[in-house]
């Protein structure tokens, strides 16, 4: 993405114009070394139950289980309900005697229903806070009522493997009570009370926390991430298995208009993991229970254009997290199956819910009831994605607006590719290991235009595409067919390393110093990704030395230039040699003006060794 000077390519005149033009249009480069296999800590395979979900649950209609688990292989990832969600979860609470006969039914309800069948544990349980924020409510009791409910409600099969106690619950403390700030804290100590009672229980479910609407960490001097996430990890962080953000192009109840798809986004997961670092000595992993668009502009009747809008956010953020799998236990696009309590709402005259797969057919309401439905665009995010399995190749551009995975399953190899410039981009294959002879191709691709209904296609192609044209926000999926299995020749592992140095203040000419202790080191590659909050006018380019030795911080980052934002907030990707780094790595940043804060500096290793 271009961010030169308007000013500096007048000054400079045509000639640095049509130079600017002619690297804007030169092609980036993605290498894909498919003789290495690459692991994110112990992990190599795609894994599906992490991202290919649907935020609905199992029952939502037997026959969308159907079609989504049979064809699409879709998880049933979270659905609304919880132990405070009856009369039984009020205070003063029911006791276990008085849950044993409805626990039981309970049970006997869940395994009866249509879809069980389909039924996994890999669901994410939540509550809207209203239920849970009630008068007299005492943390200790409310978590005993809630470990009492999974116990008797659920058995190994049914009960769900994560529990997130309220959905968005800080963006409602002004519900309950004008002191916002202890509002906050309480919520905390409730998730911290379940948490410690499940644990002490040793249930076998995750308790994850505390799904942040709003998680712009960067506001008010990082005040946001004190009073917010930081409180939250400290005050309940030590019993949580997860931490759980929202992450939305736009606004999601609150705060500012922005996309956090790409550097943005990297920017908070980044602070996440390097604080739970400090605090825990250990990267608690993330539950990203909701993620997607909140796409403008349209208006309350339905379109195929206005239900297309959610999918290049989805594909965006979903791209970065993969690169997480490690460091994730669940992420969920906020998509639905069916709306009913939507649709069948008379105001809404049958529309459906805006980011529904299945709506009403409007050939087929008879006597004010739906007789059948039809798909929308919503549907194309899963077919993109049907059948994309296998271990991890190596695969890397040059130009971080191109997002690439490669995935190699026996004889089939998935080349993954998502551009998230606002034009296109040419992309030039650089296969270091040749495809075999006799291979074949076929591309799926998911275009969005801006405004308009998606354009999907999935295409047999007469050559190999080492050359291709993505559209702005394309999303590409190709399809590699062998006449015999590829079988890895190396391994290539990639390691975060984090530093026990976060939020530093930025000083006109005052180094800031990063430790990395322990680093893999050897044959490969490097990348360090630093997270600055810094105002428009200030540089984001500073000296970088990496024991001793400089290095190019480049101009560019994944997604968009932030300018709506009131300050950039985001993580710039800066290769580095591997013959720079030590296992002990020392990093030097200076910068020419004040201003912002570093907040993070993480250090990614891909070392190289021989099976």
């Amino acid at each position: 993405m271009c961010r030169f000077s308007i000013c500096l390519l007048l000054s400079l005149g045509w000639f640095a114009l049509e130079t600017e033009r002619s690297a804007a249009q030169a092609p980036a480069t993605v290498t894909i070394d498919l003789a290495a296999q690459r692991y994110l800590g112990e992990e190599s395979a795609f894994d599906r139950s992490k991202f290919i979900n649907v935020h609905s649950r199992y029952s939502a209609a037997a026959e969308d289980t159907r079609i989504l688990v049979e064809q699409y292989d879709v998880g049933f990832g979270r659905f609304f309900y919880s132990p405070f969600a009856s009369d039984h979860g009020k205070p003063p609470y029911a006791n276990r005697k008085q849950l044993a006969g409805p626990g039981r039914q309970a049970i006997d309800n869940t395994k009866r229903d249509e879809a069980y069948r389909f039924r996994t544990r890999r669901q994410v349980m939540t509550e809207h806070p209203r239920e849970v924020m009630v008068k007299d409510l005492s943390p200790t009791r409310a978590a005993k009522y809630a470990a009492d409910y999974f116990e008797l409600f659920f058995d190994e099969q049914t009960m769900p493997m994560f529990y997130e106690p309220m959905n968005e619950p800080f963006v409602h403390a002004g519900d309950f009570h004008k002191d916002q700030e202890r509002v906050r804290k309480r919520m905390a100590q409730v998730y911290g009370a379940i948490g410690k009672e499940f644990d002490r229980r040793k249930l076998p479910v995750k308790v994850v926390g505390y799904s942040s609407a709003w998680p712009s960490m960067e506001l008010w001097d990082f005040g946001h991430w004190e009073s917010r996430m930081k409180m939250f990890m400290d005050t309940a962080g030590r019993y949580m298995d997860g931490f759980s953000v929202h992450l939305y192009d736009g606004t999601n109840v609150t705060g500012q208009d922005n996309r956090r798809s790409g550097s943005n986004a990297d920017a908070i997961l980044d602070l996440i993991e390097t604080y739970s670092m400090i605090k825990f000595g250990e990267v608690k992993p993330h539950a990203l229970t909701e993620y997607g668009d909140i796409p403008k502009g349209f208006g309350p009747e339905y379109s195929d254009a206005s239900a297309s809008a959610h999918l290049n956010s989805i594909n965006h953020l979903m791209f970065g997290f993969i690169d997480r799998q490690d460091r994730i236990l669940t992420s969920i696009p906020f998509i639905t199956t069916r709306s009913p309590w939507f649709y069948n709402n008379p105001s809404n005259n049958f529309q459906p819910y805006g980011v529904d797969i299945f709506r009403p057919d409007p050939s087929k309401i008879s006597n004010g009831k739906v007789q059948g439905f039809l798909k929308t665009p919503k549907i194309f995010f899963y077919e993109l994605w049907k059948d994309v399995r296998g271990d991890r190749a190596v695969s890397y551009a040059d130009d971080p607006d191109i997002y690439s995975h490669v995935f190699v399953d026996g004889d089939r190899v998935y080349v993954c590719l998502n551009n998230l410039e606002t034009q296109p981009r040419e992309v030039r294959l650089d296969h270091l290991t040749p495809l075999p002879e006799g291979t074949t191709a076929r591309i799926r691709r998911l275009h969005v235009p801006e405004k308009q209904a998606a354009k999907y296609t999935d295409e047999t192609l007469v050559d190999l595409a080492t050359e291709l044209r993505l559209e702005a926000h394309e999303a590409v999926i190709l399809i590699y067919q062998t006449p015999e299995k590829m079988e890895p020749t190396k391994t290539v592992r990639s390691t975060p390393h984090y530093s026990n140095t976060h939020l530093e203040k930025i000083e006109a000419n005052k180094p800031i110093v990063f430790r990395f202790r322990d680093v893999n080191v050897g044959e490969g590659r490097a990348t360090l990704r630093m997270s600055i909050s810094r105002k428009h006018d200030r540089s984001k380019a500073p000296r970088v030395q990496v024991n001793g030795q400089e290095v190019t911080v480049p101009n560019d980052w994944p997604g968009y230039d932030q300018a709506n934002r009131e300050d950039y907030f985001g993580a710039i990707p800066i290769p580095v040699p591997m013959e720079h780094l030590e296992p002990n790595t020392t990093v030097r940043i200076v910068f020419p003006d004040t201003g912002g804060r570093v907040s993070t500096l993480v250090l990614t290793t891909e070392v190289e060794s021989s099976r």
